[in-house]
């Protein structure tokens, strides 16, 4: 697994720790590194809806541009990046996903 492979896992795992612990809503702030991860992922996943689009079309956008962005995450989209992420991962060797618990 390459280490951007590995930043795109930390990534997404990350994100599902904070939609389980945060009270919502709140605001995710991603660095430029974190937007072409989460543009990685919404890539990988075959989850299409009105909800991916969008947000593809936003990650995609920064990607090319070099920027971060911020996310609102409310009751209207929490359940979809939960889904988006967690199908990532389940896609993932389950050995990778173990070793990566292991690692934090």
């Amino acid at each position: 697994m390459t280490e951007i492979q590995l930043t795109n896992v930390q990534f997404a795992q990350l994100q599902i720790d904070n939609l389980v612990a945060k009270d919502k809503p709140y605001h995710e702030t991603w660095s430029a590194g974190d937007v072409g991860s989460f543009n990685a992922i919404l890539n990988a996943v075959d989850y299409d809806n009105e909800f991916t689009y969008h947000m593809r079309g936003w990650s995609r956008q920064r990607v090319k541009s070099g920027t971060g962005g911020i996310i609102t995450v409310d009751e209207s989209n929490a359940d979809k990046l939960y889904h988006l992420f967690t199908c990532y991962l389940s896609k993932l060797p389950s050995g990778v996903v173990k070793a990566l618990g292991e690692v934090s």
